[in-house]
């Protein structure tokens, strides 16, 4: 039997290597996902490195200590001290050509070479007073020899001159300064700036050990050494990389499911095909354990085969992702695990995926090799009934989670889509046909009624070859759906909650905007009202210490669950959602003298956070814990927003560190976030519905050769060859719609269910479905779907009609 397995895939390479394709797509994504998860560990590393490099002691201050020059100075005297420089890193807007803020932060330059973390990119590194170097990527707008204007921590301006670039490794979550400034202009941007670290050089002849324990004399300070550092930073940095880890497995996993069901398509039409083969062998001998283990081993050597291209394919894909995402160094870290994962994931899912149809193979008789093939079997009454089953299911989960709390909604959400994909896929084989005779109907010309035959014929294999492709677009349309409806979400939210025009804020987080501000911009023309906005740290009493909010006038109107909440005068307070599940407060409660008049939901967004509760701002003085205010902001009103913001900016000339944003402008920067993840879910499945074309473009060359005969029949009846491709591609362009039309039902009828279960807690989002990119979707199917019959369509017109005839 091995011989003859051997014999076989020598004999049918083609078929092989075409059914092998999903394989290696589906391991090429596996293997892109452990390389992106390890790159963004590499990315890491290297950051730390840079940040620690040349660093034999690092040194940190103590609970109630800081560390300033005298500590510097004690340092730089201990014994075996070579080097020895203070890093701080404060917050330093750059006021950019356009005469607007951009944040920036800034660090003094370092006297050592070697304790730089960060090398020169052009230019030079500052030298006097007066000069700067900033980070490449930040250096736009600006030139070397040109001004660049500096806030302080008060606001006032400081023009330096641009003298040189540099570069580092992204930071990798670790933060790091774009400025770089000689000390004394540091002390010049924040007067009162403390290191936030000292770090330390030794010398040749210092024992590193000997030198931490003398430096750990210095009172007041922390030290540990240059590896200890690196490690800490790794370990306090590297959480942070696990949700990514998952995000990137979930498309792994997605990505694989597809594989699998294209497999199992493609062997099962293999094993039709050879059924006479199988029958002849049964014939001579071979038992059904033998026959099994035959078609495993097939799938075996295709998964291993396809599990090495993809381990590459992986590589590739990592790669163009990273360069994509405008990374300079592009990592590509080959493990022992990404290795093994990728080739045992290959391998096993492509024999399991294979399991159903060798088990298919065992029950071929031993007369089937005298018999003349039949058309395939029609879906039974047990699909029917199993398709009732999971569509009750589903229902039923849909119902229970609209009338759950939110937590439980949204884990019966999730048995209800998983229901309802389980239904489309079983009830898939019960309407292929229906659906391609009615595309058949509205499509005029012979090919198409040839096409509809074909994939009418045989339900079973067309429904399988869109039940790929149904995954793929369902998971699509959910993710675009549902990121849509947080976006249009949080818009509605923000024109609800937000009834002025513009918002106005710090640019330097520690430097509240002047207390006159609003009453200057009061008297703009144009401007028709002001509120000022305020958070602080407010004491609730015996329900603890929180982030609150002091107002004046209605310009701030968050979504109110329960009382009502006008205008907030003395003696009131509105609570927020989160503070009212963490204390049980309710409409009508007592807290430190104030009555509790509402509970809202809000929107975060710059100059509008409301925090855990809404004060007057005369209130103010009796909850803040040390009467300071930060994130500070004044709302605009205006009678016409377009002409009003040319004169907001020029009272505004005065105080270079506020910054004016339109609401237009807030909903873009709230929703920026969320558009960088659709896109790179998008990028993501695209591989994913890449796979489910694979498997169209798989089906359709099997099913030619499996109708090889039937084809020259109809070439020697007069059909001619361009017109036996076009009844392919046809087919090709019925199969795409149909999973299609079925991925968009699931997708959106699910992330229907999410926004209903997720509103209903407060959440803001709606369902608002992006008709437009879901349009751009369903075009690139139609689009994809010729070309995946491209290869298939002239395969069938090159074969010769006599041999075709003759062919068994």
């Amino acid at each position: 039997m091995l011989r003859t397995v051997l014999a076989g895939l020598k004999a049918r390479p083609l078929r092989l290597l075409l059914s092998a394709v999903a394989v290696t797509l589906g391991v090429t994504f596996v293997a892109g996902s452990f390389v992106l998860t390890d790159a963004v560990g590499a990315g890491l590393r290297e950051a730390v490195a840079y940040q620690t490099r040349g660093v034999d002691a690092s040194i940190r201050a103590k609970r109630g200590a800081d560390l300033d020059d005298t500590t510097l100075a004690a340092v730089r005297r201990v014994p075996g001290v070579a080097a020895a420089e203070g890093r701080a890193t404060v917050g330093s807007p750059v006021l950019g050509p356009d005469g607007r803020p951009r944040d920036a932060a800034a660090t003094a330059s370092s006297t050592d070479e070697r304790l730089r973390p960060y090398d020169l990119a052009d230019g030079r590194f500052p030298a006097a007073a007066g000069e700067v170097a900033m980070e490449k990527y930040s250096v736009e707008g600006f030139a070397l020899g040109g001004p660049v204007t500096v806030l302080d921590e008060t606001g006032g301006r400081h023009t330096l001159t641009l003298v040189g670039t540099f570069s580092r490794p992204g930071d990798a979550g670790l933060g790091g300064a774009t400025l770089v400034v000689p000390p004394e202009t540091l002390r010049q941007l924040a007067p009162k700036a403390t290191f936030g670290e000292i770090v330390v050089r030794a010398s040749p002849e210092a024992g590193k050990a000997q030198l931490v324990a003398d430096l750990k004399k210095t009172p007041g300070v922390s030290v540990s050494t240059g590896k200890e550092a690196a490690a800490q930073l790794i370990r306090e940095t590297a959480p942070n990389t696990a949700g990514l880890a998952k995000f990137f497995t979930a498309f792994a996993v997605l990505a694989m499911v597809v594989a699998a069901m294209v497999i199992t398509n493609s062997f099962t039409i293999l094993v039709a095909q050879r059924s006479r083969e199988l029958a002849l062998l049964r014939c001579v001998g071979a038992g059904k354990r033998q026959i099994f283990g035959s078609v495993l081993i097939e799938a075996a050597v295709v998964g291993a085969i396809a599990s090495a291209a993809g381990l590459f394919g992986g590589l590739g894909v990592a790669a163009v992702l990273q360069a994509v995402a405008g990374q300079e160094t592009v990592y590509l870290p080959l493990t022992t695990r990404t290795v093994a994962a990728a080739l045992a994931i290959g391998i096993l899912v492509t024999a399991l995926a294979a399991s159903i149809p060798a088990w298919s193979a065992t029950r071929v008789a031993p007369i089937e090799a005298l018999r003349t093939p039949t058309e395939a079997k029609r879906a039974g009454r047990l699909r029917t009934v199993v398709a009732m089953i999971l569509l009750a299911a589903g229902v039923g989960s849909g119902v229970a989670a609209l009338q759950s709390t939110v937590e439980d909604g949204a884990a019966l959400a999730m048995v209800a889509m998983v229901a309802l994909l389980g239904t489309t896929l079983a009830a898939g084989p019960l309407v292929a046909g229906p659906v391609v005779r009615a595309l058949g109907s509205l499509v005029p010309g012979q090919p198409a009624d040839l096409a509809a035959l074909n994939a009418d014929r045989n339900p079973k294999r067309t429904a399988a070859s869109a039940a790929a492709l149904t995954i793929g677009l369902a998971v699509v349309a959910l993710a675009t759906t549902v990121a849509a409806g947080v976006e249009a979400g949080r818009s509605q939210g923000l024109d609800e909650q937000l009834a002025a025009d513009f918002t106005v804020t710090s640019a330097v987080s520690s430097r509240p905007l002047p207390a006159a501000l609003a009453d200057t911009l009061a008297a703009v023309p144009g401007v028709t009202a002001t509120a000022t906005r305020r958070s602080f740290s407010g004491d609730l009493g015996e329900y603890g210490t929180f982030q609150l909010t002091a107002v004046s006038g209605d310009l701030l109107r968050p979504t109110v669950l329960s009382g009502s909440l006008g205008r907030l005068g003395p003696g009131q307070i509105a609570i927020g959602k989160e503070l009212a599940e963490q204390t049980g407060l309710a409409v009508g409660d007592t807290v430190r003298s104030l009555r509790v008049v509402a509970v809202y939901d809000s929107v975060d967004a710059p100059g509008v956070d409301l925090g855990f509760a809404l004060v007057d701002l005369a209130e103010q003085g009796k909850l803040a814990m040390n009467g300071e205010s930060y994130d500070g902001s004044v709302l605009v009103k205006t009678a016409d927003p377009g002409q009003v913001r040319s004169s907001l900016e020029q009272a505004l000339s005065g105080t270079p560190i506020a910054k004016l944003s339109s609401l237009q402008e807030l909903k873009e920067e709230a929703a920026e976030p969320l558009r960088a993840t659709l896109n790179l879910l998008w990028a993501l499945t695209a591989l994913a519905v890449l796979i489910a074309f694979a498997g169209i473009a798989n089906t359709l060359s099997l099913s030619v050769l499996e109708r090889t005969r039937e084809s020259a029949l109809l070439r020697a009846l007069g059909l001619t060859r361009g017109g036996l491709g076009a009844a392919l591609t046809t087919e090709s362009v019925f199969v795409a719609v149909l999973g299609a039309a079925c991925g968009l039902f699931v997708g959106i009828v699910s992330a229907w269910l999410i926004t209903e279960v997720a509103s209903s807690g407060g959440e803001p989002i709606v369902f608002a479905p992006p008709w437009g990119r879901l349009g751009v979707l369903v075009a690139a199917a139609l689009v994809a779907a010729p070309l995946a019959a491209l290869v298939p369509a002239r395969r069938s017109g090159r074969a010769p009609v006599v041999a075709g005839l003759a062919a068994d």
